[in-house]
């Protein structure tokens, strides 16, 4: 096992107090080991691990083609996908952030804050496996370098990890890709697991993959996992005890934002609307589900007229097909980016990012992916937004946050669209309470909150 040591303190932070002449002289530095003596052995361990990737790649390519074609999926700066990422080299110590989804770039924001105050001077470049997640990541983090991952085959990830040399390598959540953690190894770069999480079914895929992932299992020095649950599953997988923390969920550190009935009567007056109105949100929706909840809307208007439901679809690519679902239904639709849209009785977001601002300025909501069998989504982002929050029986994937939650009574359970009507007709009614209840929350979060700052103590020990 690799040694650990710990930073001591008051120790510089960053790798150099001279002015060296050249670049390539602040970069050879570095922690980095090219493949000397043992260099046929990874590349022959990389072109292995290539040719799986290439089956799977020409297996999956129609379903590709369909998510490109079909859905308006885009796959990006082919370039960036190849491994061409225009960067320097390094000058200075250089933190590697991979961000895959929406849902890690924004649990990545507190703990690009924390590094920025704990390790000042040094520099941070993040990745993503998707564009929407690179926009994303590029309008939050405007002062560092934001690329796509490349494809993982072995010349495209040596590639990048070639100029791009980073101290550390941090992957939020998991996102075990072989090649990249085999050229890591090779150039003796430290992978770090943050926030580090693994479903019932996502354990159950890896398992399947047999010695690989026990292989791919002792790559990482250290794991951060998000909770005792999560830590087990790593330990199912083969990580080695002593490499894993438990320092709790980042993602509740990013959670803070203005406060929600400010915001709602700023937005109110702003639309024109009604300040009375009951607004609900649904986010991260999945096909079949729209339909349930429209139906649960449309006998709501009946009781509390000009109640107005906002959806964000989990892929927003499907926003202009639930609004025309919407219409079907009789009902006034428009999608979020549009002129006027505020005033529509039904309000379909159609832009990355819009989701927690549309908490915000809701009274409730709902939590998608969970009366379809979709294993649910985050459940705190709609209480932390101070909404009366619930969702449908399938949570399979968040459940011991839904267990948490639960049991400070910040969500409720939903078995179908009739009891998510009575459910939103009780709280349309119960108004005035959301402050009480945004109070309520907060002080939660200030109990589970600190976590990034735990990571980053944790990082302290591999970074020297």
């Amino acid at each position: 096992m690799t040694s650990v040591v710990q930073a001591q303190p008051g120790e510089n932070q960053t790798r150099s107090d001279t002015n060296p002449s050249s670049a390539d002289e602040l970069a050879s530095r570095h922690r980095v080991k090219p493949l000397a003596a043992a260099g046929w052995w990874f590349r022959a361990c990389g072109f292995l691990l290539d040719l799986p990737m290439l089956v799977a790649s020409v297996l999956l390519s129609p379903w590709i083609l369909y998510l490109v074609v079909a859905r308006g999926r885009s796959i990006g700066s082919l370039q960036e996908r190849f491994g061409n990422w225009r960067i320097s080299l390094p000058t200075r110590e250089r933190i590697w952030i991979h961000a895959a989804s929406v849902g890690e770039v924004r649990a990545s924001v507190s703990l690009v804050d924390t590094l920025r105050k704990s390790r000042p001077g040094s520099e941070m470049v993040i990745s993503t496996m998707t564009t929407g997640a690179r926009d994303l990541a590029r309008e939050l983090f405007d002062d560092h370098q934001v690329h796509l991952l490349p494809l993982d085959f072995s010349p495209f990830v040596q590639a990048v990890l070639k100029r791009l040399r980073p101290d550390v390598l941090i992957l939020i959540e998991l996102e075990w890709w072989p090649n990249l953690l085999l050229a890591c190894r090779s150039r003796s770069i430290p992978v770090v697991v943050m926030n580090g999480r693994i479903t019932e079914k996502g354990l159950g895929r890896l398992r399947m993959l047999g010695p690989l992932t026990k292989w791919m299992a002792s790559c990482p020095e250290l794991i951060c996992a998000r909770s005792d649950e999560d830590a087990s599953r790593f330990l199912q997988l083969g990580v080695a005890p002593e490499r894993i923390r438990i320092p709790g969920d980042i993602k509740l550190d990013s959670l803070r934002g203005p406060d929600p009935v400010s915001r709602r009567l700023e937005f109110d007056r702003s639309c024109g609307v009604s300040v009375d109105l009951f607004r609900w949100s649904a986010g991260c929706t999945h096909p079949g589900e729209e339909e349930l909840l429209l139906a649960a809307h449309i006998k709501l208007l009946e009781v509390w007229p000009g109640s107005q439901l906002w959806i964000g679809p989990r892929h927003v690519e499907r926003a202009a097909e639930v609004v025309a679902l919407v219409r079907r239904c009789g009902l006034e639709g428009a999608l979020e980016s549009s002129q006027g849209s505020g005033t529509s009785q039904v309000v379909v977001i159609d832009r990355l990012g819009r989701l927690d601002g549309a908490y915000r300025v809701s009274d409730a909501a709902f939590v998608g992916g969970s009366l379809v069998a979709r294993g649910g989504h985050n459940l705190m982002e709609p209480v932390a937004a101070g909404c009366f929050t619930c969702h449908g029986p399938h949570v399979e994937n968040f459940h011991e946050m839904k267990t948490l939650l639960q049991r400070h009574d910040a969500v409720q359970e939903v078995a179908d669209e009739h009891d998510l009507l009575r459910l939103l007709s009780l709280w349309a009614s119960d108004r005035p309470s959301r402050q009480q209840r945004h109070a309520r929350v907060q002080e939660l979060l200030d109990e589970l909150g600190g976590a990034t700052e735990r990571c980053c103590q944790h990082l302290a020990e591999v970074l020297i």
